[in-house]
């Protein structure tokens, strides 16, 4: 018998469930052409009891945890989530800040001097070496599934990052 596709749209929340010990959500706001035309989501801070009956309402009330562009699709092929339904309010989105280094070869670095920041679907704006007032921007990688899930487990993307 043959999966039923699932359609994702804006607006879409999605559950996680980290090893049977509690589920955290998180939603898809918005697509970003600035990087890669990839969905941008946002992941919610608290975590709920496995039993827990999700309540679309408050769940998109929740203070954000973080913002990562996510490869969504791979994610619930793999498992990984699950959609549970669509709330229209996806916050606000016209601040929301990125920062990313493009050294091609970093395995060898410990600092990158050519960071770039940028709000979505707006033009990068090169800061050169990275500054305190831009360190709390999240990474603008497009992360698999498995990055994301790890985050939401234990704070870490689970890769090597430069300052």
């Amino acid at each position: 018998m043959a999966t039923k596709r699932v359609t994702i749209r804006k607006g879409d929340v999605f559950c996680v469930e980290i090893e049977n010990r509690f589920k955290s959500y998180f939603q898809y706001i918005t697509r970003d052409m600035t990087q890669l035309n990839s969905t941008v989501i946002r992941v919610f801070k608290k975590h709920y009891p496995i039993d827990y009956v999700p309540d679309l309402d408050e769940i998109v009330q929740d203070e954000v945890d973080f913002f990562a562009h996510a490869m969504l699709r791979p994610g619930l092929i793999a498992g990984a989530w699950s959609k549970i339904g669509s709330n229209k309010d996806v916050g606000d989105i016209k601040n929301i800040m990125f920062s990313l280094f493009t050294d091609v070869n970093f395995s060898h670095k410990k600092k990158s001097y050519n960071w770039y920041i940028w709000k979505i679907n707006e033009e990068t704006v090169f800061i050169g070496e990275m500054k305190k007032e831009y360190r709390h921007y999240d990474r603008g990688w497009v992360y698999p599934y498995s990055a994301i899930v790890n985050k939401i487990a234990t704070g870490d993307f689970g890769h090597r990052d430069l300052k």
